[in-house]
């Protein structure tokens, strides 16, 4: 079977919250939403739940459908983003996720299916510039692999890398939030999102990723709120044992429309779709087809006026 992986991200665009999604059975966030939320106010609890489904059966040589096909890879995650705002300019966060199900289904193989923990995202955020609707926040955290368990099959030989839920090794991140209300009915955010692993127990590395988006909202009523997210993934080569990996990383873009609403009590929820519109791999690799997806936030003051 030809490998493939999942890469997580270099996109110019941005607003609302979201993944990291990445081709196929992305060993990174598939949505973590972290990176398109700036700081949380003071002595406040930010919770972000989110649910997603993602769905691929086309293989792509560079960016054309490929001859080689009959082949399905997906997975079910629930993820958390818990956000807590220590001071005026400063946030930290814990980046949680749980795939319920992440498989390979394959003439040559059959089907294979793993679960389990992502990577942690441990991180601190700062705002930088905070004034009148513009607001600048960098971050940067630590990747945290919760699940150290390689997969094996009925005659004892591992799973692929990349269909394992976690990288297995420790990584970087660092994130860019830009974003600017142009009206009380209009906001735009820019977002970036840099992740780097280490290599794992048997010697392999993810490559790196760089995300870039560019969300534009629209406000059409005091509850009502709907987003288009522009996205480009861009994903090194995978290394094992320092040679690079063929058939790995590459350049994907996506656009996702967002429909969310808000409740009296200032719960919000979300619905969005990540439709691919181009891609670039590197030689052939099986593409994400779609990928659908539920959210809610909720903020939580600890001190009441």
């Amino acid at each position: 079977m030809t490998k493939y992986t999942s890469f997580v991200v270099f996109m110019l665009l941005t607003f609302h919250y979201a993944d990291v999604s990445a081709q196929c059975c992305a060993p990174g966030n598939p949505v973590s939403g972290s990176e398109h939320t700036g700081i949380v106010a003071p002595n406040t609890i930010r919770l972000i739940t989110f649910l997603r489904h993602s769905f691929s059966d086309t293989y792509y040589d560079i960016s054309e459908p490929a001859q080689l096909q009959n082949s399905k890879a997906g997975y079910d995650y629930i993820g958390e983003v818990l956000s807590y705002g220590f001071a005026k300019r400063f946030s930290a966060e814990a980046e949680l996720g749980y795939y319920v199900d992440k498989y390979q289904d394959t003439e040559i193989i059959g089907k294979l299916v793993t679960h389990g923990f992502n990577n942690a995202v441990i991180s601190v955020k700062y705002a930088a510039i905070n004034y009148k609707g513009f607001e600048v926040t960098v971050g940067t955290g630590v990747k945290i692999p919760l699940s150290h368990k390689q997969f094996i099959d009925k005659i004892g030989l591992p799973y692929p890398q990349e269909i394992h839920p976690s990288t297995r090794a420790f990584g970087f991140a660092g994130q860019l939030y830009i974003s600017k209300a142009f009206s009380p009915k209009w906001k735009s955010v820019l977002t970036g999102r840099y992740e780097t692993n280490g290599y794992n127990k048997e010697g392999y590395r993810f490559g790196d990723a760089f995300i870039s988006s560019l969300f534009i909202s629209r406000t059409f009523s005091r509850d009502w709120v709907a987003t288009l997210q522009f996205r480009n993934e861009y994903r090194k080569q995978d290394l094992q044992d320092n040679i690079k990996y063929l058939f790995t990383g590459g350049n994907i873009a996506f656009i996702s429309p967002q429909l969310s609403y808000t409740f009296k009590s200032r719960l919000t929820t979300a619905i969005s779709a990540d439709l691919p519109v181009l891609r670039n791999y590197n030689g052939i690799q099986l593409g994400p087809k779609y990928a659908v997806g539920i959210s809610i936030v909720k903020d939580i003051c600890l001190i009441k006026k």
